[in-house]
């Protein structure tokens, strides 16, 4: 229950949250498409409360669902399904805008990681000692697929199978926000029994991004990303009950206007 709940005012239910994330994010990527052709910068601030939302919605839906590892099979096949796709329409439809939207990347991996959490919590607690040791061993996988990664990229020339392994594997370093969008879902998941903890990791993880980029916090032009800290507005109305059910609305429209999105502009700025 949020703390806001306790008092007669606005909540918001898991539907709502998430329909309000579904409206801000079209208005990042409406800016991310078309701001050659004059969309306002202001466009992609309001965006940056998208991400916070769907992380933190991710560690809700991971504690509710029934069948974990269904949930983890739909957002990697919405990973997969996605990157195979974006490759393809960037060849039939050649533009100079890339399309590196994925958000199915950066969600599983955190899910991936809370399922490891609880794993490990469980070994712990029953003394399962090379069940821990087994889990520490797999957290560590995406890590150090990272580095491999990250030496490929280094490569002057990449060979195709490289590139085909990073479509099918969700790699930290290459997922959208990377290890901190990754790490404020996990801690959305641990922290979920302690609202108010939430809020205040959340608050200072988004001050540690704005301060971490180098540029002052007032300097918009450059250094916006931590404007993810007015997510906590919305966060804090939730109200921990579902409301209407879509469950695959998400899955379908994310990509959808992506696309549409991308092949508008391509024929506008032929």
């Amino acid at each position: 229950m949020s703390m806001l709940t306790l008092r007669k005012g606005i909540t918001l239910n898991h539907f709502q949250l998430k329909l309000l994330g579904i409206l801000f994010m079209v208005f990042d990527h409406v800016h991310q498409f078309f701001y050659i052709d004059g969309i306002p910068m202001w466009f992609t601030w309001l965006g940056r409360i998208v991400a916070p939302i769907f992380l933190f919605l991710s560690a809700e839906g991971f504690h509710y669902t029934r069948n974990r590892f269904k949930y983890l099979l739909h957002l990697y096949i919405g990973f997969v399904g996605m990157n195979i796709v974006s490759q393809g329409l960037q060849t039939t439809f050649p533009s100079d805008h890339m399309l590196i939207n994925n958000i199915f990347g950066t969600l599983f991996l955190a899910v991936l990681y809370m399922l490891m959490i609880d794993r490990l919590i469980q070994s712990i607690r029953h003394h399962h000692w090379w069940n821990m040791l087994g889990t520490i061993g797999l957290m560590m996988i995406p890590v150090l697929l990272s580095f491999v990664a990250i030496s490929l990229l280094s490569q002057e020339h990449i060979s195709s199978w490289s590139l085909y392994i990073m479509y099918v594997l969700p790699i930290p370093i290459l997922v959208e926000g990377g290890y901190f969008f990754i790490l404020l879902g996990v801690m959305f998941y641990v922290l979920r029994k302690y609202r108010i903890g939430q809020i205040i990791f959340f608050i200072l993880f988004s001050l540690m991004i704005g301060l971490l980029s180098g540029a002052s916090l007032l300097d918009l032009d450059t250094n916006f990303q931590w404007l993810m800290i007015f997510a906590v507005i919305p966060l804090s109305l939730y109200n921990g009950e579902k409301g209407r059910s879509m469950k695959y609305f998400f899955y379908l429209f994310y990509p959808a206007h992506i696309y549409f999105l991308y092949i508008l502009a391509y024929y506008i700025q032929r």
